[in-house]
């Protein structure tokens, strides 16, 4: 065994890899071929599996690398799909007993409602549906959302109006995969963005983010961007964010780590609704836009968390940010990608402050209405207030979209 701590890590996340290693951690992470490379380049070592979110795969991979579970000290993840592989490799070392449940509870969309309801959580009701195929369209309650339990980013996420939409919508999921699928009640609200940390039960950092459109809108060709609203602005809304957060992570068992939250404001009636939850860091720059307003490295938190020190926090983070900062996808046409904006032209665009382009000359460029994590790339946006931000971004994506050159963009 090494002086340093032995940290397992499934799959591969630059940043919070290079968090464990700025710790001093000795780190082996169990990534495919293709993340082998950029691993080791980071200076990891590597354990190679053709998928990490498979438990098997990855015992079968340590063990043709003549290594077990009990050679790491910690074994770890935050990647989405890997953290309940995560959990119950941890199990299977003999440590951590009920994690898996506790992992299964922030990742299973209809397991959580169930939980956080059972806790005096309000949230939609849902449904589980094991196939689609004897499902009625003249007897679903509109308006109401259908989605994938096992899914991500909104793809093959509906909102069902009426009988005909429902049955638009139910052959097009059908095409998108075999289920189980998750029939929700459909909540008439603005969405936000909620994510912080938490330890010992106690919510040290809380970042609300409202979302310049609802994340299902996407499908509608929304941009995906959220403002992260300063908390001396928005007192009533931080405080029934943080009740919402505090009662829902009692109900989930959720106690230390970080936190990915999404909730509803009733349009009618300003009630805050639980939405889901994830006990990962949000996606895109969440990290930045969080450590621009608080002052807090989300991914060095977690390092500390999982490496079994103290939080560098003494109490909950204030906000110490001059103005507000946003994060956002870079929207672009699709097609074969023929120009693209530099990342100094977009570096140069008011407000930006953090940015990085995605895709080059020759990429093929995705359809970004299918799914929110779709993009050519990422920016973090600054301005007076979130209103400011708010426009920046959406200039933003308008330029940059315009500025993408397609030699044949993919039309329905």
């Amino acid at each position: 065994m090494h002086d340093a701590t032995a940290v397992l890590h499934v799959g591969w996340m630059p940043r919070a890899v290079s968090a464990l290693l700025r710790a001093g951690a000795d780190v082996t992470c169990a990534v495919t071929p293709a993340d082998a490379p950029a691993a080791e380049a980071a200076g990891a070592a590597t354990v190679v599996v053709p998928r990490p979110s498979d438990v098997e795969g990855v015992l079968a991979g340590l063990a043709r690398d003549g290594r077990t579970l009990t050679d790491y000290d910690v074994i770890c993840s935050v990647l989405e799909f890997c953290l309940v592989p995560a959990a119950v490799l941890r199990e299977l070392a003999g440590r951590s007993p009920g994690a898996a449940q506790r992992a299964l509870a922030m990742r299973d969309k209809h397991v959580q409602k169930r939980l956080v309801r059972d806790a005096g959580v309000a949230t939609a009701a849902s449904e589980v549906l094991p196939s689609l195929a004897a499902v009625d369209p003249g007897a679903i309650t509109f308006p109401a959302v259908l989605k994938p339990l096992d899914g991500g980013g909104a793809r093959h996420t509906y909102v069902l109006t009426d009988e005909k939409s429902a049955r638009a919508y139910l052959e097009l999921a059908a095409a998108g995969g075999d289920g189980p699928w998750l029939m929700e009640e459909y909540i008439d609200g603005v969405e936000f963005q909620v994510d912080g940390f938490v330890r010992d039960g106690e919510i040290r950092v809380l970042s609300v983010c409202r979302y310049l459109q609802n994340l299902i809108d996407v499908h509608e060709g929304g941009i995906v961007a959220h403002v992260a609203l300063p908390p001396a602005e928005y007192p009533k809304l931080y405080s029934d964010v943080r009740s919402v957060a505090e009662a829902s992570f009692k109900g989930l068992g959720h106690h230390d780590g970080p936190f990915h939250l999404e909730v509803f404001q009733e349009r009618t009636t300003g009630r805050i609704v639980f939405g889901e939850c994830a006990a990962r860091v949000g996606g895109g720059r969440t990290d930045d836009v969080v450590e621009l307003s608080f002052g807090v490295d989300l991914r060095d938190e977690w390092a500390r968390l999982t490496l079994g020190r103290p939080s560098r926090l003494t109490g909950p983070a204030e906000h110490t940010a001059e103005g507000a900062y946003g994060g956002m996808n870079l929207p672009a046409p699709a097609g074969e990608v023929l120009a693209v904006p530099t990342l100094d032209q977009v570096l140069a665009r008011p407000g930006v402050v953090r940015a990085q382009v995605e895709v080059e000359p020759g990429d093929v460029m995705p359809d970004v209405t299918a799914a929110s994590h779709l993009r050519a790339g990422l920016a973090v946006v600054h301005g007076g207030d979130d209103r400011e931000v708010a426009e920046r971004m959406r200039d933003l994506a308008a330029w940059f979209a315009g500025k993408v050159e397609v030699a044949q963009p993919v039309t329905e």
